[in-house]
């Protein structure tokens, strides 16, 4: 987030920045803006400053000058106040033309006849003579500044050489040039478009038919070879003697001929303009015929100056704002400060390489006077605030992260985890709070000798192995058991990491130990519920097993009974078949209870529930432990699950046994007990009713009343570990109190515990004394009936005992026999007789897949559960009650009867 916004900010900084540049840059390129003109003009001086040591030296210029100097003047006793003598510029022009000069420039205005008419007639003779003389001719007489009107109204009058002298000319130029504010002559005059004569230096080179004249005139700014004086000349009297100055100075030259003022002042200026040389010395003007020579000398070269377009210009400027400002606010300020200076030398070598190489020059002081010192004044000052905002981000988040330390320094006190410090000699250095809450001893007492021994006695060696382990590795995770100043085992999860120091070498070794005891008893809790689950689960295969076994057995005792007729067989047959009976009810019992079936409920009569209990502890108890039953016949009936009521018995009467280990009496009770008002608020939970109190009460050790607060707690036990879950109790009060319930427990040290437990009474329902008894079901009459078992003695003898009682029978090992079968023969059974567990397809599924193609048949199941559908809703209606096995010949029987009974439509 914080980098997210940083960028932000250096987005916006750089937009803004870029931005201001840009348009300052680009506005001064604006005619009339006076910082952008003085930007300009130092941009055109200082390229030809910067570019003086670098310029070629003129051995060999095309143009010459000769000046009328002060030494001039004197030598040949001129007047510097009145005109020239005219027959000294005759006797020039023949000293010239006989040196073989290209072309002859007056740049002296000739514009009035002279005092001496001979001397007029020897000049206008001299200037015929030679023929590539040219006159100079200005407008108004004066130079234009800054900027030439072309054609403008200000062009009043043309001042031309007097007609004597025009006659003979080769030709005539403009003497006029454009001046800056500051007397410098930058752009070369190119004439008005309403005047046919040429400038003087256009004139001049076409004259004298000197190469590069069309391309040079493209060129719109002076290239100034020097500082004043800078091009080849001599004095006035020189050029007059031939000793003075031979003939190959002026041989195809052009030669200008002017004045050279003796001013020393912008005051006295006359004729003369500064030179774009920034200098401090006394060259700092330039005679105009100077000017009008380097202008003819640029179109002889073809070095004269080019400027970029404007749009050209702009996108320059508008480039370098962007790279500069992005560069410099995206470094560190001493990088910037370094690519600025960089960048300006970099400036200077693009414009010395543009003006030496190119002829090129551009407003470049933009760039190296505002863009590079206003970006990197905008970065510094960018840096600045980023620096002082950093620095006010890092002073709040050492704040944030002393207040931190103090809060994780405070959370270390309040953690619940023991943490400790020990050095690598094994000392303990820190213990929190929690520490000494753990393992009792205080926290500065953690150092005393023997403290670390004691604490880690139980797990010395695993100690020593996640010591090293830390050391190699840097962190140890594990389990361990630890010891308290009292000596009691504690398990804890450790977790050890190495502490270095900042030189990171290996300082100490920080412990957290989150104490498990609790969590690995209820893991250990777990453990052996699933090993019983496991355990009950095998059960139950064995039971269905068994079933299957007992089945046959059972119907055989009963078809041999009615074969046998000496009472000794029969009394012998009656013992196996009620030896036959009680293992099935056991077989039942294992079956309900290791399946779980908790959900039906169904109308029972509690007395036989007793009675099978009493069976089962006198077969599984020690023989010191005596039963005894008490139950009324006329008991009332409870609506509730049998498993569970199963489970709630087993489990008082199992609690019963353990508290008397020395034998003693249980007692199995119900009865019926109307709650008034006033008992029930005598027991806990209880509400006035009528209800069914089952009763289990033992004469043994009695319950402490510390252990009576905990009693019903879940994993509760006062047994030795692997002796009990601590579930018993807490399961049988939650299932009485599911079916409406409560349970009550009173106990006396050393006289024993009873437990009772209240079912609510169901309103309507007879008592178990007053249940009629089912008669004798009738016998077939020849009716199909289709037998679907997997089980080969369980069909076979399925098979046996309905053929003996009046029915046809058909068999199926699986249910895709069944439909098989079904498929093949046209009669339909009169019952399908199927089992519910069966490999293939099961009776269930087998049940559905019969029914879609034959709805009216009807289906009696046979199952090894106490019953086949778990949940009432899950059972159709229109099916008969099913066969539990192992079931008797008359269960059977009754089975058949009731289905043949039903119709479907």
């Amino acid at each position: 987030m914080k980098r997210k916004l940083k960028i932000q900010s250096s987005l916006s900084a750089f937009a803004v920045i870029a931005g201001i540049l840009m348009v300052t840059s680009i506005s001064m390129l604006r005619p009339g803006s006076f910082p952008g003109t003085t930007f300009v003009r130092w941009s055109y001086d200082l390229s030809h400053f910067l570019s003086e040591p670098w310029q070629k030296p003129l051995e060999d210029s095309a143009v010459v000058l000769v000046y009328l100097d002060l030494e001039s003047y004197l030598g040949e006793h001129q007047n510097p106040a009145a005109p020239w003598d005219r027959q000294l510029h005759a006797r020039l022009l023949d000293r010239l033309t006989d040196a073989g000069a290209k072309a002859i420039v007056f740049d002296i205005l000739f514009s009035n006849p002279g005092p001496d008419p001979e001397a007029d007639a020897l000049l206008r003779a001299a200037i015929q003579r030679n023929g590539r003389v040219i006159l100079a001719s200005d407008l108004n007489n004066s130079s234009l500044r800054p900027e030439p009107q072309l054609g403008g109204p200000d062009i009043q009058k043309l001042n031309q050489p007097t007609q004597r002298f025009l006659e003979v000319a080769a030709a005539t130029g403009l003497a006029n040039v454009i001046v800056d504010d500051d007397f410098v002559i930058r752009r070369r005059f190119g004439g008005f478009a309403s005047v046919s004569t040429l400038p003087l230096a256009d004139t001049a080179v076409r004259v004298a038919s000197l190469s590069n004249t069309p391309k040079s005139s493209e060129a719109r700014w002076l290239r100034y070879y020097g500082r004043a004086l800078t091009l080849p000349h001599v004095g006035y009297r020189h050029a007059l003697d031939p000793a003075a100055v031979p003939r190959e100075f002026f041989r195809n030259k052009i030669v200008f001929i002017g004045a050279k003022p003796m001013t020393s002042g912008f005051t006295e200026l006359r004729d003369e303009f500064r030179s774009p040389f920034p200098s401090w010395r006394r060259d700092l003007f330039m005679p105009a015929v100077e000017v009008h020579a380097t202008q003819a000398l640029n179109l002889v070269r073809g070095d004269g100056l080019t400027r970029f377009e404007p749009v050209a210009e702009s996108f320059v400027l508008g480039i370098s704002a962007i790279t500069l400002t992005f560069l410099l606010l995206n470094v560190r300020l001493w990088i910037g400060t370094g690519c600025a200076l960089i960048a300006e030398l970099l400036l200077l070598g693009c414009v010395i390489s543009g003006f030496c190489g190119w002829n090129l020059w551009f407003p470049w002081t933009v760039i190296a006077g505002l863009q590079i010192p206003g970006a990197w004044a905008a970065a510094v000052v960018f840096h600045s605030l980023e620096w002082r905002r950093a620095r006010l981000r890092l002073e709040a988040e050492r704040r944030i992260s002393e207040q931190k330390i103090r809060e994780q320094a405070a959370l270390i006190d309040k953690a619940r985890d023991a943490i400790l410090v020990r050095n690598l000699e094994g000392v303990i250095v820190y213990a929190n709070p929690s520490a000494a809450t753990l393992y009792g001893w205080a926290e500065n007492a953690f150092q005393n000798p023997g403290v670390v021994e004691q604490l880690f006695a139980p797990c010395s060696e695993m100690v020593a192995e996640a010591t090293e382990a830390t050391r190699r590795h840097g962190e140890w995770t594990g389990e361990m058991r630890q010891a308290t100043r009292t000596g009691e085992i504690r398990v804890v999860r450790s977790r050890w990491t190495l502490i270095r120091d900042q030189r990171n070498a290996p300082q100490a070794i920080l412990l957290i130990n989150s104490d498990i005891t609790h969590e690995k008893q209820l893991e250990s809790q777990v453990l052996r519920t699933q090993r019983l689950e496991a355990v009950w689960s095998l059960a139950g295969g064995m039971a269905h097993d068994l079933s299957n076994s007992l089945a046959p057995v059972l119907m055989g005792i009963q078809r041999l009974q009615k074969r046998v007729t000496d009472p000794e067989s029969q009394r012998t047959l009656s013992v196996i078949e009620a030896n036959t009976q009680r293992g099935a009810d056991m077989v039942r019992q294992v079956l309900a209870f290791s399946r779980g079936q908790d959900g039906h409920r169904e109308l029972l009569a509690l007395g036989r529930h007793l009675r099978e209990m009493e069976r089962i502890v006198a077969q599984t108890f020690p023989k010191g432990i005596s039963v005894a039953v008490m139950s009324p016949p006329d008991l009332w009936s409870v609506r509730a699950n049998a498993t569970q009521l199963h489970q709630v018995l087993l489990n008082l009467a199992v609690n019963a046994r353990d508290a008397m280990p020395h034998g003693g009496l249980l007692t199995l009770a119900a009865d019926n007990v109307a709650l008034s008002e006033v008992e029930a608020k005598q027991i806990p939970k209880a509400t006035p009713g009528n209800y069914v109190m089952l009763l289990v009460s033992d004469t043994g050790t009695g319950i402490p009343p510390d252990v009576m607060a905990h009693l019903f707690e879940p994993f509760f036990t006062t047994k030795p570990e692997g002796k009990g879950t601590g579930l018993g109790l807490h399961t049988s009060a939650r299932i009485v109190e599911g079916h409406g319930g409560f349970l009550h427990v009173r106990t006396e040290l050393g006289q024993g515990t009873t437990f009772e437990a209240y079912l609510p009474k169901v309103e309507g329902s007879q008592s178990e004394a007053s249940q009629p008894d089912g008669s004798a079901p009738p016998v077939g009459n020849q009716e199909l009936i289709l037998v679907v078992d997997d089980e080969e003695p369980v069909r076979e003898m399925l098979l046996t005992t309905l053929q003996e009682n009046g029915y046809r029978v058909a068999s199926a090992s699986n249910g895709a026999e069944a439909l098989e079968w079904l498929r093949k023969h046209s009669e339909q059974p009169a019952v399908l007789l199927v089992d519910t567990e069966m490999p293939v397809m099961d009776g269930v599924v087998t049940e559905a897949a019969v029914l879609v193609e034959w709805p009216s048949l009807n289906v009696v199941r046979m199952s090894t559960r106490a019953t086949p559908f778990p949940n009432a809703a899950d059972r159709p209606t229109e099916i008969t009650a099913p066969l539990s096995k192992p079931f008797t010949v008359a269960q059977l029987l009754s089975a058949m009867a009731e289905a043949r009974s039903r119709k479907k439509s």
